[in-house]
């Protein structure tokens, strides 16, 4: 939840639409294009006003109460720092 609501804070508007959804057995990938634009302070960064748009792929583990317990994540962390202008 720190993750997701670091995120909001510094961009109200973060979205994550999914691209691709695949599912076998007791996993799912999802494959996703992340946006929103920059209105509040991120990673001791001030805004920017500068919108993002960058993938992300996530691989969820079920169990057998149906929540995740395993997670395993990457996503563009260079694409959107390139986009707000820190490198």
């Amino acid at each position: 939840m720190t993750f997701f609501r670091m995120y909001i804070s510094a961009f109200p508007d973060f979205r994550m639409v999914p691209d691709d959804i695949l599912v076998s057995g007791d996993k799912a990938v999802a494959r996703v294009t992340a946006t929103g634009i920059h209105h509040g302070a991120f990673m001791g960064m001030p805004a920017t006003g500068r919108p993002i748009d960058v993938q992300a792929i996530d691989i969820m583990r079920f169990g057998d109460d149906g929540l995740v317990h395993e997670h395993w994540g990457v996503f563009d962390a260079m694409g959107m720092m390139q986009q707000l202008g820190a490198v």
